[in-house]
């Protein structure tokens, strides 16, 4: 594949790669990047697919299944020639649930990772919700879902890195942008008198700008170097404080970590029974305690684009809604 070289300078020859989810949050800025980057993009129009599949075996026995025939036929027309695929395209709903659900965001990548040429790099846009609570995010392909949204997720992962064993699993951790529901929603509340954190707030927070997410798959998807089948996006250098000072402007409230640690725990309980349960109480335990991560693959050989005055910019986001689908 003609990729795009490491400096970050213009390709020679463009490498078409295909685009899925190309109107969505995620999915319209990587179509930017890699054009920055010299890529010709080819946006791609993801089916609409519902499964009731919840394991492995069943995705992929769903993913055979004669009724999306026309699907994978479409997919194989549109992606015939195409360099690189990027599979933007999903449900991005934390708290979410249902057979929608994991149609988005485990049978499609199903589909496309088969559907893609042999010699195509496939970058699929996973979430490192797929690795839970751990205590430390890796590049692993060690999973540990605790929702509905992270199970997808997970089974996403496997059915691509399972049908195409040279895929890459791209695992950002929490996005945020103008024009996002929760990004918007953040920022409210950093702003507000119930902004607070755990302790002194020194946890590292895995929030990251959709910016610098971009760019990042936009350099895994062209660069020439061998890329390993699960990267994890970087950690962009906040703690939990310091992300409620920049975002909200304002001192941040300071929990006792004993008390915190006990409401997060009622959070987990509670998670047990219901996936949206789930998804609220991992926001609240990110939101106080952050959570840690390896230095990963991109650290030594990509830098990011955005800045603390990115962040700066999102205090007041704008009112333009997120779609639901095609949507990271």
């Amino acid at each position: 594949m003609t990729s795009a070289p490491d400096d970050g300078n213009r390709v020679t020859t463009a490498p078409i790669v295909a685009v899925l989810g190309a109107s969505g949050f995620i999915g319209r800025h990587v179509a930017r990047r890699l054009e920055a980057r010299g890529a010709q993009v080819r946006p791609v129009v993801a089916p609409r697919l519902v499964t009731s599949a919840r394991t492995l075996d069943e995705i992929e026995a769903d993913a055979r299944s004669p009724r999306w025939a026309p699907d994978r036929h479409h997919l194989l027309e549109q992606l015939r020639d195409v360099d690189a695929v990027v599979i933007a395209a999903g449900v991005a709903v934390a708290t979410g649930s249902g057979d929608d659900l994991f149609g988005a965001d485990a049978l499609l990548p199903a589909l496309v990772s088969a559907a893609a040429p042999a010699t195509a790099r496939v970058v699929h846009v996973s979430s490192a919700a797929v690795q839970g609570r751990r205590p430390l995010l890796d590049e692993s392909t060690e999973t540990a879902p605790f929702s509905d949204y992270s199970l997808a997720k997970a089974l996403g992962e496997q059915a691509v890195l399972q049908g195409n064993p040279g895929a890459v699993c791209f695992r950002p951790t929490s996005v945020h942008g103008a024009g996002r529901d929760v990004t918007r929603t953040l920022a409210r509340v950093a702003s507000s008198r119930f902004a607070s954190v755990a302790g002194r707030g020194d946890g590292p927070t895995p929030q990251v700008l959709v910016e610098n997410v971009a760019d990042a798959i936009a350099f895994v998807t062209l660069t020439p170097r061998e890329v390993p089948s699960v990267v994890l996006h970087p950690h962009e250098g906040m703690s939990v404080a310091q992300l409620v000072r920049v975002l909200g402007d304002r001192e941040p409230r300071h929990v006792p970590v004993a008390i915190a640690r006990s409401i997060v725990g009622l959070a987990v309980i509670a998670g047990r029974r219901s996936s949206k349960a789930a998804g609220v109480g991992r926001r609240l335990e990110m939101l106080w305690f952050g959570q840690a991560q390896t230095p990963g693959w991109l650290t030594d050989c990509w830098e990011p684009i955005a800045g603390p005055g990115d962040w700066e910019r999102l205090r007041t986001p704008d009112d333009a809604s997120d779609q639901r689908r095609n949507v990271l």
